[in-house]
């Protein structure tokens, strides 16, 4: 896995351009290429999805990570390769 500190090259996306369904909630699935998402929204909980869950867009999310911000968004991501840039309440 490659050191976000270490990768020039970076991709960078801020969750205010991410685009929810209508439930709120964003999936994302990164490749071998790091990801960072920044928010200025702060972070309220992240974990695992341990129950069946499934999105309004038709995306099973069982088993991946998430994070919930205050804005109500959830994200949804499938690998280490995500790092989540945001404050906490």
């Amino acid at each position: 896995m490659t050191d976000f500190n270490d990768s020039d090259d970076e991709l960078v996306l801020h969750l205010a351009d991410l685009l929810p369904d209508d439930a709120g909630e964003v999936v994302l699935f990164a490749r071998d290429e790091p990801l960072k998402i920044e928010s200025d929204t702060p972070l309220i909980h992240s974990g695992i999805v341990e129950d069946a869950h499934i999105t309004a867009s038709g995306t099973d999310v069982s088993g991946l990570s998430f994070s919930q911000f205050a804005n109500g968004m959830t994200l949804y991501h499938d690998n280490d390769h995500i790092l989540i840039i945001a404050p906490d309440i």
